[in-house]
């Protein structure tokens, strides 16, 4: 990324700062943009970049901010003369680069399902996934501009989304039957080695052994996958609302195993609406490229719910930038919480605020809300491999960042992830979890509750 941003470029940078502060048109009106030289009195200067990605690490609130798009060698983050305000380096360079998507643009760093990989990422390369940029340019601009205020006597108002933070906890409903004969001859496949397993053999063999009465004998047992009365009953306890994507079926060999027209899956969905629960949309890999096949799955939840369905997210977090936003926007869908790296936890977009995407072919904002996903449960144990305890230490980590700047926490749980034999000790540690995360007194949240906000 070369050039200078454009007019467009930077309003879109300054609408997401605006979540952050009021920026009234006296102060507006003293902007000035690329003027480094012969500044005059009473003006705010945002120098623009015209070389290529060139990070610098300086130091901003005994932090190490990385800029992407640095202008000088000088430390400070903005300077004072003539009672004009001068940043240092393009801070609105380095936050549209990072919001907008633009590293994933051309990139070849994509998986077998066209996913973004993280391994290809700018915040794999310079260790910052954890870490909201974004938000930290933001902080320097505002600080640079409540000075700037304070001198010439106009009214300055920082803002932020939430008090501590907005907790919004989201359970994507791939399957529901632990105990079907599909899943206990999977099992059985992966003892005797047609399958690959993924656990520990002994585990798995008693895995095995024990589905089979459960199996032929429905209700013998309680279904481990078919638990959205405790898992209720856990959230509720904490005062926590919670958001279900269900999945649709449309001929993909990774759809649901279960039909959104079952009586159960109906009853389901009235009684968790009834205790105040969102309902959204879980698209089928075929509606990450399809808007045809995104509405007709849109309308169909639709009608089962009775609500209008607001958000989704991507099944498998396939999601082809900006081409399934097109599609979700097309179909009247208004947000999406797809956007976060299935291989590691952290800031895809380094924002931890709702945002609009940005189309680069059309070079203009579009309208439907992300709210970045902030951590999925199969990045924890699955791909990262860790421990209960860092797990617990990771999520901790991302809520100090998001707490700091009064933003959006999203957390991914599957309801079909308390398998006891595959993960031994996981509801213990869910439960764990979640009472760690109402400690820091959050305000639970559901996608719908965040658009009333923002709106």
């Amino acid at each position: 990324m070369k050039n200078r941003l454009t007019e467009t470029q930077i309003e879109y940078v300054l609408f997401h700062l605006k979540q952050h502060t009021h920026l009234s048109d006296e102060l507006l009106n003293c902007f000035r943009f690329g003027l480094k030289e012969n500044v005059g009195t009473k003006q705010v200067v945002f120098p623009l970049s015209e070389v290529e990605l060139a990070p610098v690490t300086i130091d901003f609130a005994s932090d190490d901010i990385l800029v992407l798009f640095p202008i000088e060698k000088n430390k400070n983050v903005y300077s004072l003369k003539n009672d004009s305000l001068i940043f240092n380096h393009d801070f609105l360079k380095s936050a549209f680069y990072l919001l907008s998507s633009y590293q994933e643009l051309e990139s070849s760093y994509v998986d077998d399902m066209g996913r973004f990989k993280y391994e290809g990422s700018i915040q794999k390369k310079y260790d910052f996934v954890t870490k909201p940029l974004v938000n930290y340019y933001f902080e320097i601009i505002i600080q640079g501009l409540e000075e700037f205020s304070k001198i010439h006597k106009i009214e300055f108002k920082r803002k932020r989304l939430f008090k501590d933070f907005g907790f919004m906890l989201t359970h994507d409903v791939d399957r529901v039957d632990y105990f079907h004969w599909r899943e206990t001859v999977y099992k059985w496949m992966q003892v005797i080695g047609l399958k690959t397993k993924h656990y520990d053999k002994k585990r798995l063999l008693k895995a095995a052994i024990d589905s089979i009465l459960p199996t032929f004998f429905p209700g013998y047992k309680a279904d481990p996958w078919w638990n959205f009365k405790s898992l209720r009953k856990i959230e509720r306890k904490l005062g926590l609302k919670s958001v279900w994507y269900f999945l649709n079926r449309d001929g993909s060999a990774h759809d649901a195993k279960y039909m959104l027209e079952e009586r159960r899956i109906k009853d389901l969905i009235i009684d968790l609406q009834a205790q105040h629960c969102e309902v959204g949309l879980h698209g089928s890999i075929k509606t990450a490229t399809s808007s045809e096949v995104l509405t007709k799955a849109k309308n169909r939840l639709q009608r089962i719910s009775g609500k209008e369905i607001t958000g989704t997210r991507q099944h498998f977090l396939k999601f082809l930038y900006p081409q399934t936003l097109h599609h979700q926007q097309k179909s009247g869908l208004k947000y999406d919480t797809t956007m976060g790296f299935a291989e590691h936890e952290g800031f895809r977009n380094s924002y931890c605020y709702p945002f609009h995407p940005f189309d680069h072919e059309k070079q203009e904002m579009m309208e439907i809300w992300e709210m970045p996903l902030s951590v999925m449960d199969t990045t924890l144990f699955g791909y990262r491999e860790l421990e209960y305890a860092e797990m617990t230490s990771a999520v901790e980590q991302l809520i100090k960042e998001v707490n700091r700047f009064g933003g959006l926490f999203v957390l991914l749980w599957h309801n079909c992830n308390f398998d006891e034999y595959q993960y031994p000790g996981i509801n213990e540690f869910y439960q764990e979890l979640l009472s760690r995360i109402s400690s820091y007194r959050p305000e639970s949240c559901t996608g719908v509750d965040v658009l009333k906000q923002l709106n």
